[in-house]
């Protein structure tokens, strides 16, 4: 199994996986099995499908990193996505359908536990139709899989919750899902205003926020309205929306004052409109095109993104982002060209490539394949991935550890049990503080 770009498809490969209609993702329009010719490539090309996976019997482990059965239920989370986000659009007072979000949030969790690694490309399984659907797609997607990944982190911060319920994400998908739902009712100028500067001091777009909050406080659970409100709030303390508490003036939330299912959201959207800038109601990924997955990671690292970022959820964001995951298409700086097989979440930009030898069956099909392992020669780097010069995009950790989410996971886990043991203190069912701290204030 090999994921292939669909500008390198070539007539003759045999698809792995179903390809759905960008606008109709209840639509198959070519079904695993089928060997593609020039006409479907063709097709595909108009509709602007972004990528596809062929059958190339020589990296059958990468199967385990790909499930189809994860993949139909991401479709169908982006296709209820669409709809919400259609319905919204059409009418602001409009009755949000809560638990048909909820039910199909579930229904990929489910899918998500059965097949643990096999979701390291739902990033870009929302990457076609409309802008707005793929952003909220992606957010929703990423801000799952992080939730996923920190259950140690929510069983720590819903503290008053049991572990169960601490740990039950299904709201934070279907906050995440509608976070920016409030931009479907921004005026054309704005929106306009957005795309162009991307200014997220323009108070204008800021409102975006109040809006979707008012929209669906009343229709879905208060952690999930959290994230609705307060995803755009900063763990530095410069966010927005400023909150009026009872004796002080109106400020940011900050810190571990922002609910965890909002600082989680955060993260993925911020990824998201730094990779995808033309995902934005109105915008045009033509004139402004996606960028490589590693250039966004590491404009995140830099100063002072990084700070917006909870730490722990940043790490979780690095652990479910890989810079070049499996199947990748690269060139390293020997010119060797090969594909990742394997990568190591501590060391994420030094992966394991191995090159191709069976490539469209040519006269190489007999020869013993190369494996390169870059955490072991770091001499090597990746200079392309999937055709695009990367060369200035690798990052790696500064210190031993830095992106390491299971020493974390590891430390929080003994501490709690530390005082566990210490204190056995009584688990009242009462999330950790409100969700909705204060009263948002229109900037």
């Amino acid at each position: 199994m090999l994921r292939v770009l669909l500008r390198h498809a070539r007539p003759g490969m045999v698809l792995s996986l179903p390809i759905f209609h960008p606008r109709a993702r209840d639509i198959v329009l070519l079904r695993a099995g089928v060997e593609l010719d020039a006409q479907h490539i063709a097709k595909l090309r108009e509709l602007r499908i972004r990528e596809t996976w062929i059958h190339y019997p020589q990296f059958s482990t990468i199967e385990q990193y790909v499930s189809p059965a994860v993949h139909e239920a991401c479709h169908y989370v982006t296709h209820t996505i669409s709809d919400a986000l259609e319905n919204a659009r059409s009418n602001a007072h409009a009755r949000l359908d809560y638990y048909r979000y909820k039910r199909a949030i579930s229904q990929l969790l489910e899918k998500f536990a059965a097949h643990p690694v096999a979701a390291l490309f739902v990033q870009d399984i929302g990457d076609d139709g409309e802008p707005a659907i793929r952003h909220a797609s992606t957010v929703c997607l990423l801000s799952l899989l992080m939730g996923l990944k920190l259950d140690f982190y929510l069983v720590r911060e819903r503290a008053r919750l049991a572990p169960h319920l601490a740990t039950d994400i299904s709201n934070l998908g279907v906050g995440a899902m509608l976070a920016d739902v409030g931009m479907m009712h921004l005026d054309p100028d704005t929106l306009r205003r957005w795309n162009t500067h991307a200014d997220e001091n323009d108070p204008a777009w800021r409102a975006h926020v109040l809006r979707g909050f008012a929209m669906v406080r009343d229709q879905v659970e208060p952690s999930a309205a959290a994230v609705v409100l307060h995803h755009h709030q900063s763990f530095a303390g410069d966010g927005f929306p400023k909150v009026r508490r009872r004796t002080e003036e109106p400020l940011p939330l900050h810190a571990r004052e922002i609910h965890i299912f909002a600082r989680i959201a955060a993260a993925a959207d911020l990824f998201a409109r730094l990779r995808h800038p033309a995902h934005a109601p109105g915008s045009d990924d033509l004139k402004t095109p996606s960028i490589p997955v590693a250039r966004a990671l590491k404009t995140i690292l830099s100063s002072p993104l990084r700070e917006r970022l909870d730490p722990v959820v940043f790490m979780a964001l690095m652990t479910v982002c890989p810079p070049y995951p499996p199947g990748t298409l690269v060139r390293l700086s020997n010119a060797v060209e090969g594909v990742v097989t394997q990568w190591h979440p501590e060391d994420p930009c030094r992966p394991t490539v191995e090159t191709l030898v069976d490539f469209a069956h040519t006269s190489r099909a007999q020869e013993r394949p190369q494996r390169f392992i870059l955490r072991r020669s770091h001499d090597l780097f990746i200079t392309h991935a999937d055709g695009i010069d990367v060369s200035n995009d690798n990052f790696y950790p500064a210190v031993p550890g830095e992106f390491d989410l299971s020493r974390v996971s590891r430390m929080m886990r003994n501490r709690a049990e530390e005082l566990e043991q210490a204190a056995h203190p009584a688990k009242p069912d009462a999330d950790a503080g409100p969700a909705l701290p204060g009263t948002p204030v229109a900037e």
